[in-house]
């Protein structure tokens, strides 16, 4: 590097002497260039390459143990109705989540049957999700495990309903969500300038824990209740299935998201699984 340093010096000086004047100073502008961009490339851009590829060699389809394919997995299908506010109360967005917990994985689709719909397939025995898009029928295969983290850390998120610093209120406050009987539980954080209204009933019951991608999502209390002593849970603390949640942010009288359990039934339909008829195109067999 030092030899071609010395060399391109003395070509420029050398240059000074026969050029004119404007000409010489557009040479020496473009030759700084090129050996800054040169050694700049040998600096950083090549280690960064050779980073990226061996980081991309390492992955597979197989290469974390941290999340075991279920040996009994929970089948269930579920539909939820998020709803976002604007900060006058005025609604937002209204996205709408089909979830199927089948033998072999997960399968969540968005706005189902809309121009906008998104699929997405996760298989745990494979290690692999599948972006699908339905009218083509084509589907793209890639490995799984950023978005098992991402549901994890979801998942974790979500526990923020038993935070230590939270309190919950029993309320007498009863009535009928989407076919099922629910009661109002009122979850404050001050901490956290949070509030939730949550409507919670009994009339269904699951666990769907061992479903590690969006299980950690459903909050069932019913578990929680059930395996917790008694010093950690009083009367207040909600059992069973949460249909509704209504969040409060930052103290404010206004919701700011409104999530609704539209439907729920203990079964999958295998169809949602069946890729036999899709094209798919491996991303790693293209890098």
């Amino acid at each position: 590097m030092k030899k071609s340093y010395i060399v391109s010096m003395i070509s420029l000086l050398l240059f000074l002497f026969i050029a004119p004047a404007q000409a010489q100073r557009g040479y020496i502008k473009s030759k700084i260039k090129k050996n800054v961009r040169q050694d700049m490339e040998e600096k950083y851009a090549e280690p960064e390459k050779e980073k990226g590829k061996k980081a991309l060699e390492d992955i597979t389809y197989e290469n974390d143990t941290r999340y075991p394919t279920p040996e009994n997995a929970v089948q269930a299908t579920l539909v939820v109705e998020i709803q976002s506010f604007k900060k006058n109360g005025k609604l937002d967005e209204t996205t709408t989540s089909k979830i199927v917990f089948g033998k072999t994985g997960e399968c969540m689709v968005m706005n189902e049957g809309e121009k906008n719909e998104t699929r997405m397939l996760f298989d745990y025995k494979g290690a692999a999700t599948y972006m699908i898009n339905e009218k083509e029928k084509t589907a793209m295969k890639m490995p799984i495990i950023n978005f098992q983290k991402m549901a994890e850390k979801m998942a974790s998120q979500g526990g923020a309903l038993e935070d230590k610093n939270g309190q919950w209120k029993r309320t007498d406050e009863q009535k009928e969500i989407n076919g099922y009987s629910c009661r109002k539980h009122i979850y404050t954080n001050e901490s956290e300038k949070t509030k939730v209204d949550a409507w919670v009933t009994q009339d269904i019951s699951i666990d769907l824990s061992g479903n590690h991608l969006f299980g950690g999502q459903i909050k069932d209390f019913s578990k929680n209740a059930s395996t917790a002593t008694t010093s950690k849970l009083d009367e207040n603390y909600p059992r069973g299935l949460m249909v509704r949640s209504i969040y409060y942010q930052k103290n404010s009288g206004t919701p700011s998201s409104e999530m609704n359990i539209a439907t729920f039934k203990k079964s999958a339909d295998p169809a949602y699984f069946d890729l036999s008829g899709y094209k798919v195109t491996d991303l790693l067999g293209k890098l």
